[in-house]
């Protein structure tokens, strides 16, 4: 995989002053904007905003170049996560899936270019209250009328799409409703329909839509749930052909293909985060100072500490690594002639690695800021809270990665082979298949309880293995230093302490002693590290210097007193 990360795209000078503007300045320091509502308008406003700004064409969504990919890297979206998340949808999963029907169903442009333009608002309907990642069975159906009219219905509540935000917004709506085709009563299997749900202002006939709400702690992406009554759609709603599918599983894979997709862009946000995150927590201990050893001694910076270095510089190689991880899966994906089920393979590998490497990190992060990391304004705890629904969209990371090692043990097809066999990430990834392997030999299906109790509960360290080693190589082929990935593999070893110990007679003790080499290596380059994170514009807390603090400081409303002389009452 290629992993040489690209020049800067196209609009990066429109972000940049985008930025700048008030629309994009912390919202979390304004003062008056404190209602939901609120909150939920000027994140639609910022996605419309940064759409327009970005304006990607038709052609950069179909062939996925990258600035396809840059797009959903760009740190503007630091600012209000639940606007990153409306324009995923909107263009990865709305405007991408629509466009791959465009050459055999022309009629669709107009909608596109309106969904291109932000003049419409777009949702993905697939998973319902009832199925989650279980999409194959889903229950809404759309049966075709004689006449060739098409009627959608949810059968049952159960059966009502979940999570899209479908509720008027002020700007019109539709929707890709997911459903099972119905062609003299029979089923026809899972298709997607265009779906007008909302003029801005309400609903249409037959749409019911039951607000949600947002997630505590995040930017209001305001959550829904849209039941559909005998709605009747035209002929033209149908995407694709009336023919029931050969192969029902391929078909649908080919259906949801944009969710794949989806995986490795949600990465991007989640990565950008990290780098921000670290930024701060560098900066801070760097400039947060406590009392030096014996009296008169000069105060010294946090920093110093090993318990403050280590965190800060794991994180840091973390966030160049994953960078360059997220840019050679970004590139595999983009490559048509890699097979279907590895260009899915290789988003769920990147999907749980980032996720779960960014979620730890990010918490020590907080952490060893002490009671600043504590409080949102100083970015690092929003973060958290905003990226742990990362962890379920475009599908659930650990039931990702369960299919995925079923799949890879019963031999259905092969990773791409290693650049280095004999790297000791690697020797880990084989010694937990071939563990893995062992006992399922003695298993005697793949459905069973026993493959369930023996061999699921596996597949997220084992996914995470092939992850470390493809990260590791990514960081090694993008040219980042030896020094920066020699601690980043030095980590990785570490995460599973006893499998090194008892399979490879590398003690506990040496794998201490040689992540701290690896961290005295990289201590001389914490600062430069740092700046590179290339960060800086998007890290507004006000613990990263004096004079943010100071303005922050005198910021705050003072609570009611009585004055200068009002005597003690104890």
């Amino acid at each position: 995989m290629s992993a040489t990360i690209p020049a800067a795209p196209s609009f990066q000078s429109r972000i940049q002053a985008l930025a700048k503007t008030p629309l994009f300045q912390p919202r979390e320091l304004l003062p008056g904007i404190t209602s939901y509502e609120e909150q939920r308008q000027i994140a639609l406003q910022r996605t419309v905003a940064i759409g327009k700004a970005m304006a990607p064409s038709l052609d950069t969504i179909r062939n996925l170049p990258d600035e396809w990919w840059h797009i959903h890297s760009d740190p503007i979206f630091s600012v209000d996560g639940a606007s990153y998340v409306l324009l995923s949808i909107q263009l990865n999963l709305v405007v991408q899936t629509l466009s791959t029907y465009l050459d055999k169903q022309p009629d669709l442009k107009p909608l596109i270019e309106q969904l291109l333009q932000f003049d419409i608002i777009g949702q993905f309907c697939l998973s319902e209250v009832d199925h989650g990642l279980d999409a194959r069975n889903i229950e809404t159906t759309v049966t075709r009328l004689p006449n060739g009219d098409l009627i959608l219905h949810t059968p049952h509540p159960g059966a009502s799409k979940y999570m899209p935000p479908s509720a008027p917004r002020g700007i019109p709506g539709v929707g890709l409703v997911f459903a099972r085709l119905i062609v003299d009563g029979e089923d026809h299997g899972i298709r997607g329909f265009v779906v007008p749900i909302s003029d801005g202002q309400k609903t249409y006939p037959g749409i019911t839509v039951r607000v949600l709400g947002g997630r505590p702690g995040t930017k209001p992406v305001e959550h829904c749930i849209t039941t559909f009554k005998n709605v009747r759609l035209p002929k033209s709603a149908l995407l694709g052909s009336l023919d029931k599918p050969k192969n029902e599983r391929r078909h649908f894979q080919e259906l949801i293909w944009a969710v794949a997709c989806g995986a490795i862009v949600f990465a991007a946000p989640i990565i950008t985060c990290l780098r921000i995150s670290a930024y701060i927590a560098s900066t801070y201990s760097q400039r947060r100072t406590v009392a030096g050893h014996g009296k008169g001694s000069p105060r010294v910076p946090i920093i110093s500490f090993k318990t403050q270095y280590r965190p800060v510089l794991i994180a840091i190689a973390h966030a160049h690594v994953l960078k360059a991880l997220y840019w050679a899966t970004a590139r595999f994906f983009s490559d048509l002639s890699n097979p279907m089920e590895l260009r899915h393979a290789m988003a769920t590998i990147q999907k749980l690695l980032v996720q779960r490497t960014v979620q730890e990190d990010m918490f020590v992060l907080s952490e060893r800021c002490g009671g600043q990391g504590l409080m949102g304004y100083n970015q690092i705890a929003a973060f958290c809270d905003e990226m742990r629904g990362s962890a379920t969209a475009e599908g659930d990371a650990i039931v990702l990665s369960l299919r995925l090692i079923a799949e890879l043990v019963i031999g259905r097809y092969d990773l791409p082979e290693p650049k280095d066999p004999n790297n000791i990430l690697y020797k880990h990834e084989q010694g937990l298949f071939a563990e893995t392997r062992e006992v399922i030999s003695q298993i005697k299906h793949h459905r069973s309880d026993l493959f369930n109790r023996l061999v699921l509960p596996r597949c997220e360290k084992m996914t995470m293995s092939i992850g470390h080693r493809a990260a590791y190589e990514a960081g090694v082929a993008a040219g980042l230093s030896p020094q920066l990935t020699d601690l980043y593999l030095a980590s990785a070893v570490r995460t599973d302490e006893g499998w090194y110990s008892e399979k490879m007679g590398y003690s506990r003790e040496s794998q201490f002693r040689a992540e701290d080499d690896a961290l005295q290596a990289a201590l001389p380059f914490l600062k430069q590290w740092t700046e590179e994170l290339d960060v800086k514009e998007y890290a507004w807390a006000p613990i990263l210097s004096d004079e943010k603090w100071a303005e922050f400081f005198n910021s705050r409303e003072v609570a009611p007193c009585h004055g200068d002389s009002v005597k003690s009452k104890l």
